[in-house]
């Protein structure tokens, strides 16, 4: 890869760290913050399409930083990390097993990052008790993780087969 091709990798990475950003701050205390991180894992699926793996480790780690750093909610830029940023990236590695140890996998980090999320939301967040939720936020989280992941792949699909095509993108 040259100087150049690099160059042009990192800008758009850059750039869609901050539209990325800008999105979760300007949306993601409003009623679309779900709808919000799906997009955000949507725009982690086109930097990898587009950039390559490195580059789209870097911008996950620079989005979740700057999450953290700039959005008011915590517990929100947590979750960004885990399912917007980190997950599309995984989900990668996944594919490459047999489809039915790749959604083992995928239901498992989803569980996992659920797990989490609770204990943290208990420990850290606040002290109300939400281990009660925990079955139905596991089953409720499973059955939407389904089908976002079912829905993130037909995209992605779409993207690389249709649009790049219109866009006249290089491949």
């Amino acid at each position: 890869m040259t100087n150049k091709n690099l160059t042009k990798k990192l800008a758009l990475g850059g750039v869609m760290a901050a539209l990325c950003i800008a999105l979760l701050y300007l949306l993601g205390l409003t009623a679309f913050d779900l709808s919000v991180l799906v997009l955000c894992s949507l725009m982690t699926m086109l930097v990898m399409v587009e950039c390559g793996v490195k580059v789209t480790w870097i911008y996950a780690a620079v989005t979740s930083v700057l999450a953290l750093l700039l959005l008011p909610s915590k517990l929100y830029a947590l979750e960004y990390m885990m399912f917007a940023a980190l997950y599309p990236i995984l989900k990668m590695y996944f594919e490459r097993l047999p489809a039915m140890y790749a959604w083992l996998l995928e239901i498992s980090c989803l569980d996992s990052m659920l797990m989490l999320c609770l204990v943290l939301v208990r420990l850290v967040f606040t002290t109300a008790d939400f281990f009660p939720f925990a079955m139905p936020t596991f089953i409720l989280g499973t059955a939407f993780f389904i089908v976002y992941d079912i829905v993130m792949t037909m995209c992605i699909s779409v993207y690389m087969i249709k649009l790049r095509k219109i866009f006249k993108l290089p491949k």
